[in-house]
């Protein structure tokens, strides 16, 4: 089993992943030009920045628990994270819509797997 700290990390990125999909619902609603449209669109790159830095500790300190989970899928967060701090101004929307739509929610499911 997994210790406290890890287990915490694993919640925390459940409540990034909440966050997103509350954000990107929002979004589903509004025109891609305007105001509320960039403040959620800023807060889910700001959630998968920290949904990201999460599970690069875990990858970090614990390495055996990305075994439980698809590898592939947490190097892409912690790879999105990466581009997301350093090219900001070079994302394409639509990627990151297709990475809330695709993505989160696989991630979603993986981790409420482990966490059972």
């Amino acid at each position: 089993m997994y210790n406290e700290i890890v287990i915490s990390r694993l919640y925390t990125c459940l409540e990034h992943i909440e966050a997103i999909e509350k954000y990107y619902n929002e979004i589903q609603k509004e025109d891609t030009i305007g105001l509320k449209f960039e403040l959620h669109f800023d807060a889910i790159l700001m959630r998968l920045q920290a949904l990201g830095e999460n599970l690069k500790r875990i990858l970090i300190k614990h390495p055996f628990v990305i075994t439980d989970l698809n590898y592939s899928e947490i190097n892409d967060v912690i790879r999105f994270r990466d581009y997301v701090s350093h090219h900001y101004e070079q994302l394409e929307t639509e990627l990151v819509l297709n990475i809330c739509q695709v993505k989160i929610p696989e991630l979603k499911q993986c981790i409420s797997k482990l966490l059972k």
